[in-house]
């Protein structure tokens, strides 16, 4: 049986195109059971990346599109990089 499995140091540069080729490797911004931040009425808001796709992130179990995220602020790292995004630094 295939199953997900993250990428290692055993694969193969072939085996890695192929991948990349056929539209199996995504680049994510966090990961999952990570914090991170989001920018709620211009204060950054600790969350929990509890899921993560293609087209959105669930972050604390509520599901968003990166288009979403985008509109209300972004979704940062750390606390720092949202403050320094809210004064107009990002």
């Amino acid at each position: 049986m295939d199953r997900t499995q993250p990428l290692s140091k055993n694969v193969t540069i072939d085996e890695l195109n192929h991948l990349i080729d056929t539209g199996h490797v995504f680049v994510t911004p966090f990961g999952i059971n990570r914090t991170a931040y989001i920018v709620v009425n211009h204060k950054p808001f600790m969350v929990i990346a509890t899921d993560i796709s293609i087209r959105g992130v669930q972050l604390s179990g509520a599901w968003y599109t990166w288009e979403d995220l985008e509109a209300m602020g972004g979704v940062y790292d750390s606390e720092f990089e949202a403050l320094k995004a809210i004064a107009g630094g990002a």
